[in-house]
């Protein structure tokens, strides 16, 4: 039996109650492996239970046996654990899966050993895996791939809509060989423009360039279109004013100053206006003051701000909009 079978097996036995109790400690994955193994089990024999009991170090009586109570108990013991809501989104999650752990293995693989393990495949084999992630874990192989296959690899993401069964069964039996995961089989919508402009916001600057530049020959179109779409430093300023000064709370001064180097008026104006006048004070001087600076430090300024208001935006704390482009010269 897997650790999940087991765990599964000892929560049934000690009930919603106590499984709920013990689900409070776990993350959504760990959740769904051992849901998923609760409602496959079917009947347990008595032996098979104390087995697990034992290696657990208790004991418990003797009985009949247990028979799993499937979908409705599973369901039951996650709304006692999450709510109502999340414990719906999860069970679906679950029942469309049908057992499918490759996507929650491979977001916990490491990105190199990934990419070197992908980096021998196919690029639509590439693209469909990666497409299943996060963007963030996404661009991270992406970056680590070898840079012939990047926007290949990119450009197949973008085609990539819905995948039919067979193919994720053939992809999953290979993942299953080479990664340990499990196979799936419902039609999952994974990649597509969304998907590929969310990616790129998480690549630094040159590899976005790099990529971008080979999508202007393979893709003009595609190439437009993430071009047009990507999050920028402008974007951070369509934010309410309340959000704007929870982001600038959460940059320093010199970082903020070297980002405003290129920025318009209007933007500097709204800046000025959600910070304290001492710091907006303090910064106009240093512009007034600041010599030819490269566009890439203003650029990397910049981005850093990117990533803390990203950063945001995964607690919730902000919600964002989408534009971007340029080269290394003196402003």
């Amino acid at each position: 039996m897997t650790g999940s079978e087991k765990a599964a097996i000892l929560l049934l036995y000690l009930g919603n109650e106590a499984t709920a109790m013990v689900f409070e400690h776990f993350d959504d994955t760990e959740i769904k492996q051992i849901s998923r193994s609760m409602s496959a089990l079917g009947h347990v024999p008595q032996e098979t239970i104390m087995s697990v009991v034992n290696e657990f170090t208790s004991v418990i009586g003797p009985g009949a046996g247990l028979f799993s109570h499937g979908d409705d108990f599973v369901l039951k013991l996650l709304e006692n654990t999450l709510g109502s809501e999340k414990a719906q989104t999860l069970m679906s999650e679950l029942q469309n899966s049908s057992g499918s752990d490759m996507v929650d293995v491979i977001a916990h693989a490491d990105s190199k050993t990934l990419a070197n393990f992908l980096s021998q495949e196919h690029p639509q084999t590439i693209a469909v895996i990666l497409a299943k992630l996060k963007s963030k874990q996404t661009s991270e192989v992406i970056s680590l791939l070898p840079m012939e296959l990047q926007a290949e690899v990119v450009l197949r993401i973008a085609d990539v809509d819905q995948v039919s069964p067979d193919i994720l069964k053939e992809l999953d039996e290979a993942m299953r060989r080479e990664l340990k995961s499990m196979g799936g089989t419902q039609r999952f919508k994974i990649g597509g423009i969304d998907k590929v402009v969310d990616m790129f916001n998480f690549f630094d600057r040159t590899e976005e360039k790099q990529i971008l530049d080979k999508l202007d020959v393979m893709s003009p179109p595609l190439s437009e279109v993430i071009r047009k779409h990507l999050f920028t430093f402008e974007n951070v300023f369509a934010l309410d004013d309340r959000s704007i000064q929870s982001v600038m709370r959460e940059v320093s001064n010199d970082t903020l100053t070297l980002a405003m180097k290129t920025s318009s008026d209007e933007i500097k104006e709204k800046i000025f206006r959600n910070i304290s006048s001492r710091a907006a004070d303090m910064i106009k001087e240093d512009l007034e003051v600041m010599g030819p600076v490269r566009l890439s430090d203003v650029e990397k300024a910049q981005a850093e701000i990117i990533k803390i208001v990203r950063k945001m935006e995964e607690e919730g704390k902000v919600v964002l909009a989408g534009g971007k482009g340029s080269d290394d010269v003196l402003v």
